[in-house]
Parts: C-alpha cells; sequence; structure tokens
C-alpha cells in the first residue's frame, strides 16, 4: 500500500515537471488555466455547472501563423522556447520559433471578474521583414462529447442568418465562414441545455477574418483565422480583442438555448458605430423610407418564363395584370421584384442595358406600376463578369453567351487575380450563373459598374436596388500586385464596398428620398448603408442552411432586428396545391419579423388559384402587420422565444441540387416573442399544420387551423 501511495507521488511529480505550473484567470462563468511548460491551455471550466470543455490531455495549439508561399505551419506546439507568467491582472504568453524564420509570438488575456469574458490579443515581431497571409488565435479544442450522448449537443454558426449543428460528435462540423461574408457577425459558441461557451471577435472595422471549426480526433476545434495584408512586417499586432466567455440562459430561460450566445453577442454589438440608429429613429428621420415599413408584399416575377397557356415567352405584358392581381389577393400594395430584366439573360452581368425588351417599354412597364400603387426592385449580379454561359432550363429557352472578348480589353486588369495577376476563373458556362471573374471591389471599374447600373436602374423607374451576389458584403481575396490595395487580407475589401455602397445610396436618395438600398444576405458592418436586406430565415435543409444536422435560427434577427427588418427573400414557395412547405415558409417569415414574399420566378401561378391556407397565412401577415403587430414586426427586439409545448411536423427539406433531401421536425405552431423599446411585449403565433393546432399561452386555451395568424400582447 505505502509502495503504491509513494508510486502515485512519484506519478504526479513527474507529470508536474513535464507539464510545468499553472496560471488562471477566472471570472463570475469561466476559469482557464494555462500550463507555464507548454503555454498550452489545459482547463476551461463552467463554475456553475462544473462542466470541462477541454480534455487535459490534448494538445491543441495556442496559435497557428501562416507565412506567404510556406507550406509549413508555424504553431505554438512547435515554438523553441515558451514562456507563460503573471502580470497586473494578465497571462501573458511568449514564444520563440526558429523555423522557417526567427519570430516572437506574445498572446495576452485579461478577465474582468463582473462580466464573462476573458479577452485575448496576439502580436508577432521578426528581427527581418516577412510576409504574413494568416493568424490563427485563439484555438480551442473543446472534448466531444460535451456531456452525454452527445445528442444535447450544439454549435451555433454565424451563417448568414444563423445555424445550428446538432450533436457534432455525430455530424460534420468543418466549416469556415468569412467574415464580412457568409459570417454576418463575429461570433460562435458551443453549448448544451445545461452549460455554454462562446467564441467572438471585437473587430469594429471589419478586418477579414474566418470563424472555423473542425473535427480534430475526438475534439471539436474552435478558432478566429485572421486574414493579414499580404506586405512584410518586421512588428505585427492584432488591433482588437478576441472573446471567450461562459453563457447563462436567457431571461426567462431555464436552460440554455443558442440565443444566450446572441444575447451576450448583442450587448457589444449594440454598441458600435453600425448602432446608432434604431430603425424606428432612421425611418423617423427619414433616412429609411417610409414605404418599407408599411405592409406590402414582394412579389419575385420573371420577365422571361411561363406563359398562361404553359409554353415559355416574353412576359413583360403580364407584368402589371399579375402585381394587380396579388394586391387584391392580401390587400396591400406589391413590390415587384423584377427577374431577368438583364439585356442578355439572367444574371449576365456587367452587360445589363438596354433591359430586356428596350429602355422605353421597361420604364412604361415601371411608371404603369408606380401609378398603380406599386413599387419596384431589381438584382445586380455583384461584381462578377459573365464570360461564357450556355444554359437552358424549363422556364427558358437555350442561352448562349460569350463576353471573354470585352472582358480581355476592358475587365481583366482590374479582376480578382493571383499573386502572379492572373484573374481568378471560376464556374462552368453550363451551371449555375454561367463561367464569370470578379473585379476587385478596390479598382475605378468596380464603381462603375455599381454605381453606374443601380442609377441607370433607378432612372428607368426601380425603387430598391439589391447589390446581390456580394453575400454579407463579403469577397475574396485580391492578390493584384498592382491594384491600389495591400494583397490579400486586413479591412480595404470592407472599406472599399462601403463607400460603394454608400455612394450608391446616396446618389439614389438624393434623386430620390425613397430609394432604398439592398444586399443579399445580412452583414452587419454595413447596416447604416440597408435600407433593407435579403433574408433567408425561411429556408431549411438548403443553403445557407444545408447539411446533415444542420437547422437554421434567426440569430442575426435575434441581434439586430430592431436596427434593421430584412425582407423574406426571393424564395418563399407559394402554390396552387396543400403545400406545408409553402406554409412553413410564410410562416417563418411573420414570426421572424420580415417583409413577407412570394416567390414565382418564370413559374405561372394565377394568384386566384393561391391554395386556401397559404391564402390564409400570407393575408395574416399582412393583416398583422397593419393592425397591432405592425410595431413588433418593424422595429421590435426579438426576444428568446421558449419552446411551445405543440406536437412536432416532420418535414422533407429539399437541398439546392434538388435531389438531397433531409427531414427535420418543425413546430406546428410557429411563433416569435418580440419587445419593444418601451417597454411592451408581443408574441405572434402561425400555424403551420394541416389540421388545427391546440395549445396554451399565459393560461389561454388557443386553437389555430391550418394557416391561421394570432398576435398576444403583454397589455
Amino acid at each position: 500500500m505505502r509502495i503504491l501511495f509513494l508510486s502515485s507521488i512519484l506519478l504526479a511529480m513527474a507529470r508536474a515537471a513535464l507539464s510545468g505550473e499553472v496560471v488562471s484567470l477566472t471570472n463570475e462563468i469561466l476559469r482557464i488555466d494555462w500550463d507555464t511548460g507548454r503555454g498550452a491551455m489545459v482547463s476551461m471550466k463552467d463554475m456553475a455547472s462544473g462542466r470541462e470543455w477541454l480534455d487535459p490531455a490534448g494538445a491543441a495549439p495556442l496559435y497557428t501563423v501562416k507565412l506567404a508561399g510556406e507550406s509549413r505551419v508555424i504553431s505554438s506546439t512547435n515554438a523553441m522556447a515558451i514562456a507563460v507568467r503573471q502580470e497586473k491582472g494578465e497571462v501573458i504568453i511568449e514564444a520563440n520559433h526558429d523555423k522557417p524564420v526567427n519570430l516572437t509570438v506574445t498572446c495576452r488575456f485579461r478577465s474582468d471578474k463582473t462580466s464573462p469574458h476573458v479577452l485575448g490579443r496576439i502580436a508577432i515581431r521578426a528581427p527581418a521583414p516577412c510576409t504574413i497571409a494568416e493568424v490563427r488565435f485563439p484555438l480551442v479544442a473543446l472534448r466531444l462529447p460535451f456531456s452525454g450522448s452527445g445528442e444535447e449537443d450544439r454549435l451555433l454558426w454565424p451563417e448568414c442568418d444563423g445555424t445550428v449543428l446538432r450533436n457534432p460528435t455525430q455530424n460534420r462540423a468543418d466549416r469556415e465562414f468569412r467574415y464580412p461574408g457568409v459570417a454576418s457577425l463575429q461570433m460562435m459558441a458551443a453549448f448544451d441545455s445545461r452549460a455554454g461557451l462562446y467564441m467572438a471577435s471585437r473587430d469594429q472595422r471589419a478586418h477579414a477574418k474566418m470563424f472555423c471549426s473542425r473535427r480534430i480526433g475526438k475534439a471539436l476545434e474552435l478558432s478566429v483565422a485572421h486574414l493579414l495584408p499580404q506586405s512584410p512586417v518586421s512588428r505585427w499586432e492584432l488591433g482588437y480583442d478576441v472573446d471567450l466567455a461562459g453563457l447563462r440562459p436567457s431571461a426567462g430561460l431555464e436552460t440554455m438555448t443558442w440565443e444566450a450566445a446572441a444575447d451576450l453577442y448583442r450587448q457589444w454589438a449594440v454598441e458600435q458605430s453600425w448602432c446608432r440608429q434604431t430603425m424606428a429613429r432612421r425611418v423617423a428621420a427619414g433616412d429609411v423610407p417610409k414605404w418599407m415599413t408599411e405592409p406590402s408584399l414582394i412579389l419575385t416575377y420573371s420577365l422571361r418564363g411561363q406563359m398562361p397557356d404553359g409554353t415559355v415567352g416574353d412576359r413583360r405584358s403580364t407584368v402589371v395584370e399579375q402585381v394587380d392581381g396579388w394586391r387584391e389577393l392580401v390587400g396591400a400594395p406589391i413590390t415587384c421584384l423584377i427577374i431577368s430584366w438583364e439585356k442578355l439573360d439572367t444574371w449576365v452581368t456587367p452587360d445589363y442595358f438596354p433591359p430586356y425588351g428596350g429602355e422605353s417599354e421597361f420604364a412604361a412597364m415601371t411608371k404603369a406600376l408606380h401609378a398603380r400603387g406599386h413599387h419596384t426592385m431589381v438584382f445586380l449580379s455583384g461584381l462578377h463578369w459573365t464570360l461564357h454561359k450556355d444554359l437552358a432550363g424549363p422556364d427558358r429557352p437555350r442561352v448562349l453567351v460569350d463576353q471573354q472578348a470585352e472582358f480581355d480589353r476592358r475587365g481583366r486588369t482590374s479582376a480578382i487575380s493571383d499573386a502572379l495577376g492572373q484573374a481568378v476563373i471560376s464556374g462552368k458556362p453550363t451551371e449555375g450563373v454561367g463561367q464569370t471573374a470578379t473585379i476587385c471591389s478596390s479598382t475605378p471599374l468596380a464603381r462603375e459598374i455599381l454605381l453606374g447600373a443601380s442609377m441607370r436602374c433607378q432612372q428607368l423607374g426601380i425603387d430598391c436596388v439589391q447589390v446581390d451576389q456580394i453575400v454579407g458584403g463579403g469577397m475574396k481575396e485580391c492578390l493584384h500586385p498592382r491594384h491600389d490595395h495591400p494583397p490579400g487580407g486586413g479591412n480595404w475589401c470592407s472599406e472599399a464596398l462601403y463607400r460603394l455602397f454608400g455612394e450608391i445610396r446616396k446618389e439614389g436618395k438624393a434623386r430620390d428620398p425613397n430609394f432604398a438600398f439592398s444586399i443579399e444576405e445580412p452583414g452587419e458592418f454595413y447596416l447604416p448603408l440597408l435600407d433593407t436586406y435579403h433574408a433567408r430565415d425561411l429556408h431549411q435543409g438548403r443553403w445557407p442552411r444545408s447539411g446533415a444536422g444542420v437547422m437554421g435560427v434567426p440569430l442575426f434577427t435575434h441581434v439586430y432586428h430592431d436596427y434593421i427588418a430584412g425582407y423574406g427573400s426571393e424564395g418563399c414557395y407559394a402554390t396552387d396545391r396543400p403545400s406545408q412547405l409553402a406554409l412553413y415558409q410564410i410562416g417563418m417569415n411573420l414570426v421572424c419579423g420580415k417583409i413577407p414574399a412570394i416567390a414565382l420566378w418564370g413559374r405561372w401561378l394565377d394568384p386566384k388559384k393561391l391554395e386556401a391556407n397559404q391564402r390564409r397565412l400570407l393575408r395574416a401577415h399582412l393583416d398583422l402587420w397593419r393592425g397591432p403587430a405592425g410595431e413588433f414586426l418593424n422595429f421590435g427586439r426579438r426576444m428568446a422565444s421558449p419552446d411551445l409545448d405543440v406536437p412536432a411536423v416532420e418535414m422533407v427539406f429539399t437541398e439546392k441540387d434538388g435531389k438531397t433531401r433531409r427531414t427535420l421536425a418543425v413546430p406546428s405552431i410557429l411563433h416569435g416573442a418580440w419587445r419593444l423599446a418601451d417597454g411592451r411585449s408581443g408574441t405572434i403565433f402561425a400555424c403551420i399544420a394541416d389540421k388545427p393546432a391546440e395549445f396554451t399561452f399565459r393560461n389561454e386555451k388557443l386553437v389555430l387551423e391550418p394557416g391561421e395568424a394570432v398576435f398576444r400582447s403583454s397589455q
């Protein structure tokens, strides 16, 4: 017995000698320990639940550094020497590297005992200038499962409107989300019903970065990859904090949900420059046109498409009658999102003009819509340049486009390029939008394309222009050695786009204060420049909410709805037959506070033949907007919405490829809780079941018919 005891002591001493001492930072929720011998995080503990997030035996690096042109990654785990100290409330880790170049990397962490946050920064010094492409910091390897079998484990991603990955032990977690871009905001979180861990960056100037998650063995690695300008430097420092924090359930909830992370992020986000004015104040000041907040329906309608007799043809002559028909159905003006308006074909750019059918005919059509109280909208295809396109579809004849020569003459030198100045070409002529290059946002040609096309659209009677295909205001890095920007990352691209978007909006509103501007998918950095944004809260089981185990959540809506209200996309289904998918999408637009939308594209659908339950729910959306729910839908803050005790509905959602199908369980009653600045609160309910659904809310028994929606106020 004595021998075993002595052996245990010797083993513990050996481990301590190998790993070194531990230094810690502790706040009201989280305690983090660093091993002074390795400089690694060896423990991250939730103080209330006792949850240990890390595997102490793991060897996850604290940071990695990629040099331009080097395949080898510099990591804290291969440092030549490392020192850890605690000084004035900070934990400081300093590492020295000798391969492939001499570097000193310094990481600093600090905590505030009265908050859940531990904040960190990283800096690099080198005796000779070197070119850094990427710094990944922090990296945290969470052990899987978080608890139990992993069935309750969740990973929150900042993907467009927001996504949650269920059970990352079983479902693929390897994803990267660019910010600005597909990452609409700067955070992600891991959680189950009892505890949660939050990772974010506090960057006010939209530097390019990636929010990353991946499986490494039995661990789930979360990291932020900061993409740097690829110019030689001997000193570099991250100019903003990264944030690790523990989570507590949102107000009114007993268990952890994704809203806990969203609420924590919002505390920082609403103090930033992009939240200087709420949507209510912007509308009152005339910054956002009032018509954007008045009950209306966005109708996506293609000028090329199916005719009433089933043939494919020119539908310009049908636009006004169709739009009037939808107004009669919903009792509100229509914003006609005009698709396939471009000169050559849908999504063929930048040779847009004259629009399909000619300028005078197009202007006469928009004038007729305006005369009836409607509005108009178009998409621009971002900064793409169509090189080749060879496509046909059920609602259009074959289209052949060849703009290679014009691109070579006028666009190639301005295109996003590799380090040798060679334009990056993507896509195939026979797929998607065709084969394209992309014009770099810093070039004069980018301004010529976006501003010029936007103003010409306005002259032809377009009220709202959306810059599409620059998702969330993010673009690929350009490495061109002779463009007016440092090659690679940094914030030059987001600043260039901010100037471009601002100029479009300023010039448009100078001509007509009712001009509106939008982009595809939300992006927090651009909020002051947007009158609305293209939202996809209504989608499940397809991009940007695709993949096994992925479920969409209204993350961006939860953080920012009282600062900007989006519209229900160009993809909200409607049909003359019963469709639970259509009901779900219409209902999600309602409970997520979106401007309602119906997408026909090239399909023909007589509004009088819209299926009854879809008609009821669509009309309910407009009626509630006119009535007591209007302020909440326009200006309310989304609150954490406890689950309702209602039956689930199993629905099959189809990926964008039209083949992959995923079955997801969704509530038969969709709902969303809202609060106004004056403290009033309310909840919206929408029934998407195929039979009446009964539930209790605040001691009131409610029975909703399929397609029925109601609003309940706290007063």
